[in-house]
């Protein structure tokens, strides 16, 4: 047997089993890489298609210790040798994948551990976060950062009984997230490395961190990485520099739909300022892209003037445009349509289509330039500033050779993400609050908004969304629904993701408003506008519109109130701690720096929670209505 080991850890490889472990030598977990889930091919969406079950376990051909503290491991796949090496840190295994041979396009990294003779269960940051222990459809699930159903942050969480595994990928530009489960229940968690322009032409990295068995212990280690290598800017940092970030909290989010509406837009605002509301996060006020003539429906992209703009701020509330550079239309002109992201083949890459109209994706190098001159003019009087997918898209690759940031040759998913990152400091050097869809931590010292949450769904659903992202960040960044996703819109539908095992949506305005007040986040209300959208029956799509005085806008806005107050009280601390309370999931709590203590139930029944509150709570109050949440 060969073995490394410090004063925490010991990895080990048994030549007679065939066995790689990481023991925790604190709390007595042995972490066991399952050979199963190793994989090296020339694809990654050859993934996909492997049933874990029926795959020929891949175990190393030559395993090595010549170096003090490391351990090196070289696989064959194919005819090609692979080298993983593992070497001991004081607090953390680093995982290192040298360049392999150019017939490699990808490579899991390492594996997915599971705890010997231990149950386990998975944390996975997909929206604002999962627990899966196993339950549900088998699995096969491939995914990158962003998307609705991507990764959030970079890490798989592993909770066993006695320890936990945190896995964290340090090479976060070029790589996937695997995670299933089987036929036989087998499950995994690994990330994956890919190739960058055809190759894996550097050496990658991923981190293993082992900790308490609990949620908190997971995050806040992750959280603790992520401070020490400076990618953690606090609020009172954030407003030190930008001000107008104070207006954040105790603010309403307040979506007006995509398409023009024959309101008064500054009635309706001082409606909200009547109701209760001293802050509101207006958006949209008006596109900015690169062709004004967008249609829904025939209908017109909503477009404020200046004056009524200039109304809207004199009653304190702040107004964003609807950032749209990712992908243009065709009929943009030719000064646009040059800077059209090309593919390998080099053809032009489609994305959204709304009717007839279909966009095409931009190269990023051209939208950091188009920003600055947009801050300049056509939305010089907004006071913050929403990206539609800017966040929630991968950084991809660009084939064109004939763009000047990246002339004669194509661009990496790195230079990417660098451009993404300009295009977001451009709006902090103008001063400007920075939202985008899709909360995607890969951002979090440019950005201050992430969108879309999962629907607190508990008991029977497989995965129980849990609030990661905020133990993580809630003190630096706020965690928003999805537009379409406010306390009063269900017309957009509740969308089931991962075969069933959670769901997205919105128009449930108790629990969402729960929720919010658990995670400490501002309410989402759609109280007046028009939107079109697709209504979930293939490509079909329908206009409708909300009106402040509809009994949802009503409802929705009772809920909405005191959960902008709570965010005005607590939304620059820390999050301290989370505790699932109930057995069925549906009874949960946070607890804030300052002491504050949230607990929400989600369930439709009603909850004794004596147990659950704190000594200072009326003893003669002990009972949690369904779908609501207090605070001790």
């Amino acid at each position: 047997m060969l073995s490394i080991e410090n004063a925490l850890m010991m990895i080990s490889y048994d030549e007679d089993s065939r066995t790689l472990a990481l023991v925790d030598k604190k709390r007595g977990t042995h972490w066991v890489l399952d050979p199963q889930s190793l994989a090296y091919g020339r694809m990654p969406d050859e993934l996909k298609a492997n049933d874990l079950s029926a795959r020929q376990a891949i175990f190393p051909a030559e395993v090595s210790s010549t170096h003090p503290g490391t351990l090196s491991l070289v696989y064959q796949a194919g005819k090609t040798p692979v080298e993983i090496t593992y070497a001991l840190h004081d607090d953390y295994v680093e995982v290192h994948l040298p360049v392999p041979a150019d017939d490699i396009g990808f490579a899991t990294l390492p594996g997915s551990f599971l705890p010997e003779d231990e149950p386990h269960r998975f944390l996975l940051p997909i929206m604002q976060g999962m627990l899966w222990d196993g339950r549900g459809p088998e699995q096969n699930t491939l995914c990158s950062e962003g998307h609705h159903s991507g990764f959030t942050m970079p890490f798989v969480g592993l909770l066993a009984q006695r320890g936990g595994l945190l896995m964290t990928a340090e090479s976060q530009d070029d790589c996937l997230w695997w995670y299933g489960k089987a036929a036989s229940g087998q499950t995994w968690a690994t990330n994956v490395q890919i190739a960058s322009l055809g190759t894996m032409r550097y050496e990658r990295t991923v981190r293993l961190y082992v900790t308490d068995p609990d949620i908190v212990a997971i995050t806040k280690q992750y959280r603790r990485k992520v401070i020490e290598q400076g990618r953690f800017k606090s609020w009172d940092e954030k407003i030190a520099e930008r001000p107008a970030l104070e207006r954040i909290f105790g603010a309403l989010m307040c979506y007006i739909g995509y398409c023009e509406d024959d309101i008064d837009y500054v009635a309706n605002c001082k409606k909200l300022k009547a109701y209760g509301f001293d802050r509101a996060l207006l958006y949209p006020g008006r596109f900015n892209t690169y062709y004004d003539d967008i249609r829904m429906g025939g209908v017109p992209a909503v477009h404020l003037n200046e004056a009524t703009v200039k109304a809207i701020k004199a009653l304190g509330y702040d107004m964003a445009p609807w950032s749209w550079l990712n992908e243009a239309l065709p009929a943009s002109g030719e000064d646009v349509t040059k800077m059209y992201r090309r593919d390998r083949q080099g053809q032009i890459i489609p994305n959204w289509q709304i009717d007839d109209q279909q966009w095409n994706m931009m190269c990023y190098s051209y939208i950091p330039e188009y920003q600055q001159k947009a801050l300049k003019t056509s939305i010089t009087d907004m006071t913050w500033d929403h990206f539609d997918v800017l966040a929630c898209i991968e950084p991809m690759e660009c084939y064109a050779l004939d763009h000047p940031q990246h002339l004669g040759r194509p661009s990496t998913r790195t230079e990417d993400r660098q451009w993404i990152r300009d295009t977001f400091m451009a709006d902090q050097a103008a001063g400007l609050i920075v939202s985008s869809e899709t909360f995607n931590d890969a951002y979090s010292l440019e950005y201050d908004f992430g969108s879309v949450k999962a629907l607190p769904l508990y008991g029977p659903w497989p995965f129980w969304p849990v609030p990661l992202t905020m133990l993580v960040y809630h003190d630096s960044m706020v965690h928003s629904w999805w537009e379409p996703h406010n306390y009063n819109n269900p017309w957009h539908g509740h969308t089931s993701w991962g075969g069933g095992c959670y769901q997205s949506g919105g128009g449930k305005p108790h629990i969402m408003a729960a929720m919010d007040a658990l995670m400490g986040c501002p309410p989402d209300v759609f109280p007046f506008g028009a939107m079109y959208t697709y209504i979930g029956h293939g490509s079909d799509t329908m206009l409708y519109k909300n009106r402040f005085e509809d009994a949802e806008v009503q409802v929705a806005l009772k809920q909405a109130r005191p959960v902008a107050q709570l965010h005005q009280r607590i939304g620059k601390q820390e999050m301290v701690d989370f505790e699932i309370l109930s057995d069925d999931g549906y009874v949960q709590q946070t607890t804030f720096a300052d002491g504050t203590r949230v607990t929400a139930n989600f369930s439709l029944d009603f909850v004794n929670t004596e147990k659950y509150l704190s000594p200072q709570t009326s003893s003669a109050d002990h009972v949690l209505s369904p779908e609501s949440w207090r605070v001790d």
